[in-house]
């Protein structure tokens, strides 16, 4: 009887050992594919920002730059948004309903004018719609493609929000955003300095930015500008 007992025992035994062994092999399996969809996913996010910047030549790698620049500030203003996915995707999509901005106004060398501006405005809406179904870029990564043009004082668009209203990965955007956007070309006007860009962005402290991360960027201002010479580096190269 206590032969028998032991032989059910380690038949037991056998059987629990390969149950752990084959749900560690699709535990092994399930890591696997989740990783291949993010690196599907990342590819595609990639692709998407690589056809923006072709339909807006005077971009260059913006995109790519405004990401870092975010990023940079994230750390010292939010940080929680450097362990989300969705807002550091929001930051190199930002722009992508641009995509369905004619190219006479994308790429129009002279200022807008009051209609041209109003569709212009319409891409933080469109880039919303675009990427609303993207289920890894809900939550503050379309905070980002929709509120990035959102200003302090409240005169932005499209929503009009005011201070603390502003989602906060947009507010870290938008100075990031306005520093890249001065020190490079445009279609309509050619870079500018450095030093000057961070003039204006630190004047529109209280204004156009959240104080915040205007105070975040002046003291970090070292950090960022290696990281535009690292940029500068690689265009080179390229």
């Amino acid at each position: 009887m206590g032969i028998t007992l032991f032989r059910r025992n380690s038949s037991a035994q056998t059987h629990e050992d390969l149950g752990a062994e084959d749900l560690r092999r699709l535990l092994e399996i399930e890591r696997g594919q989740r990783l291949l969809l993010e690196n599907a996913y990342e590819a595609t996010v990639v692709a998407l920002a690589r056809a923006l910047e072709s339909k807006d030549s005077g971009t260059g790698a913006h995109s790519q730059r405004v990401q870092r620049y975010a990023l940079e500030l994230a750390a010292a203003v939010a940080p929680d948004l450097l362990g989300d996915a969705s807002a550091e995707h929001g930051f190199l999509l930002h722009d992508v309903g641009k995509i369905g901005i004619p190219d006479s106004v994308l790429r129009k060398r002279g200022p807008l004018d009051a209609d041209e501006r109003r569709l212009m405005e319409t891409h933080t809406l469109m880039g919303e719609r675009m990427l609303s179904d993207v289920a890894l870029l809900r939550g503050e990564g379309l905070k980002v493609v929709r509120s990035h043009h959102e200003r302090w004082d409240g005169w932005g668009y499209p929503d009009r929000l005011l201070g603390d209203e502003i989602p906060i990965g947009a507010r870290v955007f938008a100075v990031a955003d306005t520093l890249d956007a001065l020190t490079n070309d445009r279609p309509y006007r050619a870079a500018g300095s450095w030093d000057d860009a961070c003039k204006v962005i630190a004047s529109e402290a209280g204004a156009q930015f959240d104080p915040t991360v205007v105070d975040a960027f002046l003291e970090r201002e070292l950090a960022m500008r290696s990281l535009q010479r690292e940029f500068a580096g690689l265009a080179t190269l390229n």
